[in-house]
């Protein structure tokens, strides 16, 4: 068996040799590389060097010699230069066929490969090798006995579900959805075993699960295509009686079907019961802040709370934020500093947990700051035009434009933007609700990605400005929605 795998291999690998020996023969190659002068030259000559290299090692120690590696690698280097991906995939191929022969099949080693072999896949456009390697990254993680890499390729994994991962038909990008919450859940029980309940540690993993869940409920409430699909979905993974939302509502689900027709009140979302059990998440980050004895993190998780609640369209949460307020001021923060972050609107609920109020405002003004660039002739650009615009809303999908697109700190990754950018206009009520939506400019401009902007528009909630704890309305606020141009 291993006689045959070794000639496989040393006839993959002669095969290989003679392919980009007779690529850099071809006279329209040539002729390029002629062109690009003395730089095009050295750069075939290096490559050619390499190959040498490569067969001399092979021939003296075999198809399955160590020192294959490093050839392997400056080739790769060298292809990396001219963007050559397809052929880098086919070198990383072989390097990790190498590697897991020589270090293991379990080895930690190949986890650097793994992830430069995800973002060839990428940029080659094969998602389904780019889920196998992200796949076998938490594999090996596991096997690392090392729960912060585990739990670090845990998100990374659910994150590429959520986006890159996300197949092309509402159906199934539904269930790559549910792959992804099946992850982030089990994220929270490992960060649960390796930190204990009442670790400060254990803050961005509750909020990451307080996060998918308002994604399942902005999913299940869109009015692009998802929602059906995803309905089925979340019947078959928790039934459905999360999702009787109030005494009068109910859900109809014949026996032996998994089709559900939830009955709401009118104004009321679908699935209420998970932001209220996103809200206990955040309930718990506020005791482990307060048994820490840290008031100002304590204050955050007041104010993130209430955001859910806003989300919920309870004006209970202005009572909320007045009591944050009093928290922030006993942890010793500026008046100054407490009045502007609550002088802009938030769009709901915010991406990440911030235990820092200046965290958190940072993280505002990043985020303006890169879509309202500051004009060099007026250095006060960004301060005085700020209250006028909001952060731009980056949509998940075109079947759940409601959806803000997920983030991840653990993603090592980015994807390429393909985006309808559409600006609006529109009012914020003093209870963060959305109305009066205008579209001042679209780019490209499509009828489609016009009605999906406005419509998501519609059902975005913010957390509004506020004066002495209360809500103030606030017209004409600027935003830029993203689309991603993806048709089912």
């Amino acid at each position: 068996m291993l006689k045959a795998w070794a000639t496989i291999h040393s006839g993959w690998c002669r095969g290989m040799l003679a392919a980009l020996v007779a690529l850099w023969a071809v006279p329209g190659l040539a002729a390029e590389d002629d062109a690009r002068g003395m730089d095009g030259m050295d750069w075939v000559a290096e490559l050619r060097a390499q190959e040498e290299t490569l067969a001399e090692l092979e021939a003296r120690g075999g198809p399955f010699d160590p020192m294959l590696i490093e050839p392997l690698q400056a080739m790769i280097r060298l292809l990396q230069e001219r963007g050559e991906h397809q052929r880098i995939a086919e070198l990383q191929q072989r390097q990790l066929g190498l590697m897991r022969t020589n270090f293991g099949l379990e080895s930690p080693r190949l986890i650097p490969l793994l992830r430069e072999m995800v973002l060839t896949g990428i940029r080659i456009g094969e998602a389904e090798q780019v889920t196998d390697h992200l796949q076998l990254i938490r594999h090996l993680s596991a096997a690392e006995d090392d729960p912060e890499s585990l739990l670090r390729a845990m998100d990374s994994l659910a994150h590429w579900h959520l986006t890159g991962g996300a197949a092309d038909s509402s159906q199934q990008r539904a269930r790559d959805f549910f792959k992804a919450r099946e992850l982030i859940e089990e994220a929270e029980e490992v960060a649960l075993e390796l930190h204990g309940g009442d670790n400060p540690a254990m803050a961005p993993w509750l909020y990451r699960g307080a996060m998918n869940l308002y994604q399942l409920v902005a999913v299940i409430n869109t009015k692009a295509g998802l929602s059906g699909p995803a309905l089925r979905e979340l019947v078959r993974h928790d039934g459905g009686m999360k999702l009787r939302t109030s005494a009068r509502g109910f859900t109809f689900n014949p026996i032996g079907s998994t089709t559900v027709t939830p009955v709401v009140e009118r104004g009321e979302l679908v699935g209420e019961l998970y932001l209220r059990e996103a809200m206990g998440k955040i309930d718990d980050i506020g005791e482990i802040f307060a048994s820490a004895e840290n008031p100002e993190a304590e204050a955050m998780a007041l104010i993130y709370r209430a955001d859910f609640q806003l989300l919920l369209d309870r004006g209970t949460a202005f009572g909320q934020y007045r009591d944050a307020i009093e928290l922030l001021r006993g942890a010793g923060i500026a008046e100054d500093r407490i009045e502007h972050f609550f002088s802009r609107p938030q769009l709901l609920p915010a991406d990440r947990f911030h235990p820092t109020l200046e965290a958190a405002i940072a993280d505002h003004d990043a985020a303006l700051a890169a879509s309202r660039p500051q004009d060099p002739q007026d250095p006060q650009t960004p301060q005085t035009k700020a209250a006028a615009h909001v952060p731009p809303f980056t949509a998940w999908d075109q079947s759940a434009p409601n959806m803000r697109a997920p983030v991840s700190a653990n993603a090592f990754w980015d994807l390429p933007a393909n985006q309808h950018a559409v600006e609006l206009e529109f009012n914020i009520s003093s209870r963060g609700g959305v109305s009066a939506v205008n579209i001042i400019a679209a780019e490209p401009d499509d009828r489609r990605s016009r009605r999906l902007a406005r419509d998501a528009a519609r059902q975005l909630r913010f957390r509004p400005p506020l004066e002495e704890g209360r809500g103030q309305r606030l017209r004409d606020v600027r935003m830029q929605v993203l689309i991603p141009r993806r048709v089912d």
